[in-house]
């Protein structure tokens, strides 16, 4: 596997942590409500400028985007 691959895993693996814990979540329903509002898709298909971000900020803007997709968080 790439290099890039193993970083964009470690990188939605690290955010999907973080949600999960600002939210009192665990981290598989963390990622399944991420998933349901396209957070996760976001995370990798813009990893590369988002990995270069504040990781408490990126949190914070997938939190918003999956509002703005319907979810309730």
């Amino acid at each position: 596997m790439s290099e890039i691959i193993w970083n964009k895993i470690g990188f939605v693996s690290m955010i999907v942590m973080m949600f999960a814990k600002k939210h009192r979540y665990s981290e598989p329903v963390a990622y399944e409500y991420l998933r349901q509002y396209g957070g996760d898709k976001l995370l990798v298909d813009h990893y590369g400028y988002l990995h270069t971000q504040d990781y408490d900020q990126v949190v914070d803007d997938l939190g918003v985007y999956c509002r703005r997709q319907g979810g309730t968080l």
